[in-house]
């Protein structure tokens, strides 16, 4: 009959003189730990041929420093694993370095040689998995989202749409002051009926009439239109409106007369005092712009950050367990008249492996545009605009037809260079010699 008789080996953390439980007033290095780490600092400094060449006082000083230092290390490990022994947890041991290969060669039975050694090419074979599996996701599209944001900016066509947009701004703004140089041209070579008729209104006469004499009359906008009144209470002396509105005759201030002759004249007043400042400022000439320097800067910086991290952590733990059957009588051993026995070992690797990963892409880009112009203003004289019979029509509708002889030539500066005077202005033909 055979009886099996299971055994397991269990192996624990801490066993002897070590497995005590933690001090309650704080870490305490016990004399067990103190004896064990005091041999071992000791053997490590007597290992080291420089230990040797210091004063007997100063190693004395170093072993019981560093003794002291181990001590509270392997205290703190000590009370870490009695912790964990108390609440039911048995520590792990990380492994840093795979198992040599050699270690199956000492396994005392030959079903757990191939367990050791798979064991011991395990944790390499999971230190080699992190660095296979790991993905620079970031760093990989680094090209393509440069390429597209670069593409998406199109910073060609941005310094392109600078330099157009600049141009053409200096062109339209030339060209729409040309424009209007052109039509107060036309404007002020019309007579004075004719610029009359085109820009000023019987609404316009009338309230030139009512501001320029406000005691005599007031506008009434009841009935039909607005009608040019005498006031109730006007004075009883009436201005002289046939100087100042060059009439033929004088007119009495009532209401008939107002409407049907003073506001004709006041409209016909008011043309001509407009078409005479319009044509002494034609005479002036045009100030145009003349760019004479500067510069477009068109400036991108582009700035890109990958960032991939990757971390693996193994553990691993190995267990052994033996279970031993022993009998009398039966079998070969009976025969003989021994017992009989069987041994099993079973030796267990448990491994477990932790992988983070994580990647991050920043990008910025800077755009930016800077246009510095210098310019100056110019003179461009009348003579380029007209001919010479439009000007002196012009000149003849100002207000002082000979102190408005147009300027030959051009420049910004009609001053006199030596004597820093405005220079004399050239009379047109048929003037009088001291205009």
């Amino acid at each position: 009959m055979i009886s099996p008789t299971p055994h397991k080996h269990s192996y624990e953390p801490l066993s002897g003189p070590f497995d005590t439980a933690p001090a309650a007033n704080g870490v305490r290095p016990s004399p067990a730990v103190l004896d064990l780490v005091q041999g071992q600092v000791h053997a490590l400094l007597q290992s080291s041929p420089a230990y040797y060449q210091i004063d007997k006082s100063q190693r004395d000083e170093m072993e019981k420093n560093l003794s002291k230092i181990a001590a509270y290390s392997a205290a703190l490990v000590q009370e870490d694993w009695a912790l964990s022994k108390q609440l039911g947890q048995k520590p792990v041991l990380l492994r840093r370095k795979s198992v040599p290969a050699e270690a199956a060669a000492v396994s005392p039975s030959p079903r757990s040689r191939v367990p050791l050694a798979r064991a011991a090419a395990a944790p390499q074979k999971e230190k080699e998995k992190p660095a296979e599996e790991f993905s620079p996701r970031a760093a990989t599209n680094v090209a393509k989202l440069t390429r597209d944001t670069l593409n998406a900016i199109s910073f060609p066509s941005f310094v392109a749409d600078l330099i157009k947009g600049t141009y053409f701004a200096i062109v339209q703004a030339t060209i729409q002051q040309m424009e209007a140089f052109g039509k107060l041209l036309a404007n002020v070579a019309q007579t004075v009926d004719e610029f009359m008729a085109s820009n000023i209104t019987e609404n316009q006469a009338r309230d030139f009439l009512v501001s320029s004499f406000p005691s005599h009359f007031q506008i009434e906008t009841s009935g039909d239109g607005a009608r040019v009144k005498t006031r109730p209470n006007a004075p009883d002396s009436a201005p002289d409106f046939k100087s100042i509105f060059n009439l033929s005759e004088d007119v009495e201030v009532d209401d008939d007369t107002a409407e049907e002759k003073l506001v004709p004249a006041a409209r016909r007043k008011l043309a001509q005092n407009r078409h005479q400042m319009l044509a002494a400022m034609v005479m002036m000439g045009i100030q145009r712009i003349v760019v004479t320097s500067g510069h477009i800067n068109a400036k991108m910086g582009f700035h890109i950050v990958a960032r991939d991290t990757a971390t693996a952590s193994t553990a691993s733990e190995f267990d052994e367990q033996n279970e031993a059957q022993t009998g009398f009588g039966g079998g070969v051993g009976a025969f003989f008249g021994g017992p009989s026995a069987s041994i099993t070992n079973t030796v267990t690797y448990v491994s477990s492996t932790k992988k983070d990963s994580s990647d991050s892409l920043d990008i910025n880009a800077d755009l930016t545009g800077e246009v510095d112009l210098k310019f100056k203003s110019d003179y461009l004289p009348l003579e380029r605009f007209a001919q010479p019979n439009l000007i002196a029509l012009i000149q003849g509708n100002t207000p002082n037809p000979p102190a408005n002889a147009p300027v030959k030539g051009g420049g910004m500066d009609t001053r006199d260079a030596k004597s820093n005077t405005p220079a004399p202005a050239t009379a047109p033909a048929g003037a009088p010699a001291g205009a």
